[in-house]
């Protein structure tokens, strides 16, 4: 044991998964250490991508022929 109380393999495996994590962050475009947990949740009508997604539509702007088509693939309405 070591003076901290915690195992030498297990202080090492946390500074490992802490290092990893802010290594891989900037491409998964997060935050790790955002305490906002709402913002890759659903939208709060419960349709359509979360509000940090980066291809959030714009509800004014009509579909365009072949986005309408996609969404008849995917079952939309």
């Amino acid at each position: 044991m070591c003076p901290s109380g915690r195992p030498f393999a297990l202080r090492l495996l946390r500074a490992l998964r802490r290092s990893l994590t802010a290594y891989g962050a900037p491409y998964a475009g997060v935050d790790p250490w955002s305490t906002d947990t709402g913002a890759c949740g659903p939208s709060p009508e419960g349709s359509g991508p979360g509000a940090a997604h980066p291809e959030r539509v714009r509800p004014d702007v009509p579909l365009t022929p072949s986005e309408r088509a996609h969404a008849r693939e995917l079952g939309s309405p």
